[in-house]
């Protein structure tokens, strides 16, 4: 893959944007973790601009995501608006002049919004969210999960899948846990049994419609906009298949520090079923989903040291993930708690 600075990334997004109808829009840099993401602000109008990381996604996929997001806002769900280019394209390909091509794509921007939390003060214990804010998150996921079921698999479908294997198997979407170097032997002997013990639950678990389906994945408190008291879900670059319950464990993961995490856990179980099917058969993989979850952040630093997340990643939530191996692997058959 070739990877880009920032100063690169302006030329190509400027190039993309004539194709966009917004040629001479001024960037504003917003972040770069997997895309380089830019604010682009012409004629009073401002936009989210995506720069895509060369191999991450076939452009297959990248339309594929931008066409939920088009399904979904005929629905009512509030997700921001994918934008085409003058040729009705969603996804523009520019080239470098060295066979390497780059995705773009344009997102209305979402005024007058800012995000949910941090995960860093979601982890520190310092959010101050109230479990209402958690009831109504439940609720956001589940009608997602009722508006995905509905929509199914759209034409062209491409996207990974956050399965047995997508989560534990010997290609992680996010890369091997136990290859984290930051890991000692007897954490390492730990994980690799939870891990066993994880596989043999997952798959116990099945991938019936009523449990598993098309979900978003990255449903974290930085995807989550406030806007005039409305509630946004952005940023759908992980988006596949999965279990349902794997997107309620990714709200609260980062939670699992905080003082409030049992009333947020509750909060989030009892407004999902205000809106869709939650029954304790799936809850009872509830400790085995935390530690799903975050094995995937695990596998993500270990392929990544140096970079800044992922150095947070080993220090601090490594031995909160340990901790949930050993919890999963203390259960008697079900998990010792969860939420009711």
């Amino acid at each position: 893959m070739a990877l880009i600075d920032e100063t690169a990334a302006r030329r190509v997004i400027a190039e993309a944007l004539d194709s966009y109808g917004l040629a001479g829009a001024t960037l504003h840099f917003v972040k770069y973790r997997e895309n380089h993401v830019f604010r682009a602000e012409r004629a009073g109008e401002s936009f989210a601009v995506r720069l895509h990381r060369p191999g991450l996604h076939a452009t297959s996929a990248v339309i594929c995501e931008l066409g939920y997001l088009l399904a979904l806002r005929q629905r009512g769900f509030p997700v921001p608006e994918p934008i085409r280019t003058t040729s009705g394209e969603l996804v523009h390909l520019v080239g470098d002049g060295a066979g390497e091509q780059y995705q773009v794509d344009v997102q209305r921007w979402v005024e007058g919004a800012a995000p949910l939390g941090d995960c860093g003060e979601a982890f520190d214990g310092s959010s101050p969210l109230d479990p209402g804010v958690f009831h109504r998150l439940g609720q956001l996921a589940g009608e997602l999960h009722n508006h995905l079921q509905d929509v199914g698999r759209l034409p062209g479908f491409s996207r990974a899948a956050w399965d047995l294997d997508g989560l534990v198997g010997e290609k992680a979407l996010w890369g091997d846990p136990l290859g984290l170097d930051a890991l000692s032997a007897e954490e390492r002997h730990v994980l690799g049994a939870a891990v066993a013990r994880l596989t043999s639950s997952l798959a116990a678990l099945g991938t019936g419609p009523d449990v598993y389906g098309v979900i978003h994945a990255d449903f974290t408190p930085e995807n989550i906009l406030l806007a005039d008291g409305e509630l946004v879900l952005i940023d759908f670059d992980d988006f596949g298949e999965g279990w349902h319950l794997f997107e309620l464990a990714t709200i609260l993961f980062f939670y699992r520090p905080h003082p409030r995490f049992a009333e947020y856990s509750d909060a989030v179980v009892a407004g999902y079923r205000t809106r869709r099917t939650l029954g304790d058969e799936q809850l009872r993989h509830w400790t085995g989903m935390l530690l799903a979850r975050g094995l995937t952040y695990l596998g993500w630093a270990a392929e990544r040291r140096g970079d800044e997340t992922a150095e947070w990643l080993a220090e601090h939530v490594r031995p909160v993930v340990v901790t949930l191996a050993r919890d999963h692997l203390a259960e008697p058959g079900e998990p010792a708690r969860h939420p009711s």
